[in-house]
């Protein structure tokens, strides 16, 4: 019975690890989430939703980091998120235009996240 189980769960995990190795290999790009953004088959789509997604939730992201670190209101993007391009792809387009989109949407969510902690 534990050999049928072993054996059982040894075929669970490897149908499981297909299935997620097919889904990477779709054609497709998504964020950490697993958020699909882009689909190579249907060409360019929501690149400035990207942007501002990624924006937003490493603005509010950096404005926790600042509070719980003491850290005065910055809510321009820095660090690591200087370059504003964080989850940018090739397919998305102009990459000047997605970095404009992204660092509104950085500013907008750190204030709000600062706003909403009456931190500030």
């Amino acid at each position: 019975m534990k050999n049928k189980l072993a054996l059982a769960a040894l075929v669970l995990a490897v149908v499981t690890s297909a299935s997620g190795l097919a889904a990477a290999q779709d054609g497709r790009y998504g964020d950490r989430d697993d958020n699909r953004y882009y689909d190579s088959d249907a060409g360019y789509q929501r690149g400035f939703d990207v942007a501002r997604d990624f924006g937003f939730r490493d603005g509010s992201q950096v404005a926790r980091e600042d509070m719980w670190k003491g850290k005065p209101f910055n809510p321009n993007p820095r660090g690591r998120y200087d370059d504003a391009d964080h989850g940018y792809r090739s397919q998305f387009g102009n990459k000047h235009e997605y970095r404009e989109q992204y660092s509104a949407a950085y500013r907008n969510g750190y204030q709000s996240t600062f706003r909403r902690s009456g931190y500030r």
